[in-house]
Formats: C-alpha cells, structure tokens, sequence
C-alpha cells in the first residue's frame, strides 16, 4: 500500500484503542496507626537526641563560660526542638497553610545554623 492510496480518515473501533480489562494496580500500605507510630517516634527522638546534645553544650557553656560553646547549645536546639515543637503547633493549633508553616520552621533552622556557625567561626 502507498502513501497515496491511504483513506483520508482513518477510524478504528473503539476498543481497539482501551483494552476491555484492565489489570488492577493494588498498592499495600502500612496501616495508618503504624506510619503515625513511626513519624511520632521519629518526631521525639530527633527533637529528644536535640536537646540531650544541647544539654551538654550547655554544660560545657556553664563550665567554662565560653561563648561558642553558649551559641552551639542554641543552634542546636533551634535545629532540632524548635522546628518540631513550631510544625506541630503551627500545624495543629493554627489555620496557617502549609508553606507558611515551612516557612516559619525553616527560619528557626536557618538561626540555628547561624548560631552553630557564629560558635565555630566567631563574628563573620
């Protein structure tokens, strides 16, 4: 067959196009107890093992009186705590969107990384 005795409309049946059956795609899931499990025991022990490290930093500040040492113990504690604690009540307790919420978490890690880095290289 050429190119010239082709139809000008070509028309195929409608189920030529969408098979009839179409296999059924099943995605298991956790249970939806289980992935809270998991992200409220993530949650506590990222902002817990935060805080235990700030502790320290902290006592290190209480002990020597070292500035650098005062800045990491806030750092730290806006990277993990605070970040945690402002998503769960900001999520939670206010009507804010979403991005706005990340938004205001992300600024506290942003200070936190300031202060980590204003401990280790002083004014900059």
């Amino acid at each position: 067959m050429t190119h010239d005795t082709l139809p000008a409309t070509l028309t195929l049946p409608a189920d030529a196009l969408v098979p009839q059956t179409l296999p059924v795609l099943q995605v298991v899931q956790s249970s939806g107890a289980l992935r809270i499990l998991a992200v409220l025991s993530t949650f506590l022990l990222s902002a817990l093992l935060g805080l235990v490290i700030a502790r320290k930093a902290y006592q290190g500040y209480a002990t020597t009186r070292s500035k650098p040492m005062l800045y990491l113990a806030v750092g730290i504690v806006l990277l993990t705590a605070v970040p945690a604690l402002l998503s769960t009540v900001l999520t939670n307790l206010t009507a804010l969107p979403g991005y706005q919420v990340v938004l205001v978490t992300n600024g506290a890690e942003i200070l936190g990384l300031l202060s980590v880095a204003y401990s280790l290289y002083g004014d900059f």
